[in-house]
């Protein structure tokens, strides 16, 4: 293209320089010379603009579909993330209950024993995201919707997951300790958890921890924006509902909000 273009140039110049020409003559030589140049030029600038954005999308699409992957996976954790706290929820409403004449029952609170020791923090996968959007390419994503969908969940919905979670861990920090200086064993090596589960500072404590409905809250927002984003990768690609990841619906499960 770079020499049809200089040998256009070459012509023109010529022409113009040839004294055996007329003046009209020459100008329309020249004319139709630059015609074709500019011709040239912008087919070459068009060829190339069409190259750039036809690679530009192979990128957005490996991305996507990686992404993909990645929210799938991201899924199931965040599912069983979000049972984890509406299960210490329960627990820690139980042993919170300040009804008159309310006492712990063992056979209650075996239920709930493993989520009192439990630590459950969600880790995203996304380091594919922050990569992207390092290299200054989310905005090569064409359809506004997904891409603002993509940023309101890794920009906003999982960090607001890891504060309130980060916060409930720290608050669970003073159970354990409480334990480690309380905790007693019986005769034959069992701990003696109702008796510690039963003093005023354990009730304290254990109030603290009894509102996890805002994590819930989080961890549901995040899994409904994770499935709309799935959704429209597929739509953006067709496809089809065949791609849609199938999942049990936790959300049956709901937290008990202490009054």
């Amino acid at each position: 293209m770079e020499n049809e273009i200089k040998d256009h140039a070459v012509k023109a110049y010529k022409t113009l320089k040839n004294p055996n020409l007329k003046f009209w003559h020459k100008v329309g030589e020249i004319g139709i010379e630059i015609g074709i140049i500019v011709f040239a030029v912008t087919l070459s600038i068009w060829v190339h603009d069409i190259s750039d954005h036809n690679h530009e999308q192979k990128e957005v699409r490996a991305f996507l579909m990686g992404l993909k992957k990645d929210l799938s996976s991201d899924l199931a954790e965040l599912q069983d993330d979000r049972v984890s706290y509406v299960r210490q929820g329960l627990a820690f409403n139980y042993i919170a209950t300040s009804s008159p004449n309310f006492k712990l029952s063992m056979d209650s609170l075996k239920k709930h024993l493993n989520y009192l020791y439990n630590i459950t923090t969600f880790v995203p996968n996304s380091a594919r995201y922050e990569g992207f959007k390092s290299s200054g390419k989310l905005g090569n994503i064409e359809d506004d919707r997904l891409q603002n969908d993509i940023s309101e969940l890794y920009q906003g919905i999982v960090p607001a997951i890891l504060v309130s979670t980060n916060s409930y861990i720290q608050r669970k920090q003073y159970l354990f300790e409480y334990f480690y200086k309380n905790l007693k064993r019986n005769k034959d090596g069992s701990y003696k958890m109702l008796e510690a589960l039963s003093t005023d500072e354990a009730f304290n404590i254990c109030s603290t921890l009894t509102y996890a409905p805002g994590i819930v809250d989080r961890y549901d927002y995040a899994i409904k924006k994770s499935k709309e984003i799935i959704s429209e990768i597929n739509a953006e690609y067709d496809l089809g509902d065949s791609e849609k990841s199938e999942s049990p619906d936790f959300r049956k499960l709901k937290p008990v909000v202490k009054k």
